[in-house]
């Protein structure tokens, strides 16, 4: 795998709520693949975003599972004359997808480019719970 395919810590933001990000870029200011992960005050995960540039994006919801499942669309589909293509010039996501799609293609495609093994064997573990308790440690990425 190239080094820039790998995803990384890129930032830690701190409020009523923890946003840990960590993405690999295609180029300059442009993400490839990414996965946020907000936590709550006790630093439980109350939901991580995860996004392919290859496939699409989805979300899981800690309580819930995945949900939000988001492909993207076909060359062809963004060719086609629609009133938002003849505004946006871009290809964008074509609505909801099945959990299976994202189980398929979007989180493998985002978990096996994850540069941390531990954290990628954990955001396996649980994006096979519905509901997960244990308090996340994210001050291992910001040393």
């Amino acid at each position: 795998m190239d080094d820039n395919d790998v995803i990384r810590f890129i930032s830690l933001e701190e409020g009523d709520e923890k946003k840990i990000a960590f993405a690999s870029y295609l180029k300059k200011d442009y993400v490839a693949k990414s996965m946020v992960i907000y936590l709550d005050r006790s630093d439980i995960i109350t939901h991580i975003y995860f996004s392919s540039n290859d496939y699409g994006s989805v979300e899981w919801k800690n309580g819930v599972g995945l949900t939000d499942c988001h492909r993207w669309e076909s060359e062809d589909q963004a060719k086609s004359p629609t009133y938002l293509t003849r505004r946006y010039t871009a290809i964008l996501s074509d609505g909801a997808e099945h959990a299976d799609y994202a189980k398929r293609f979007i989180l493998p495609d985002v978990i096996e480019h994850l540069g941390d093994n531990d954290l990628a064997d954990l955001v396996s573990d649980i994006l096979h719970a519905r509901e997960y308790l244990v308090p996340f440690d994210y001050r291992r990425f910001t040393k």
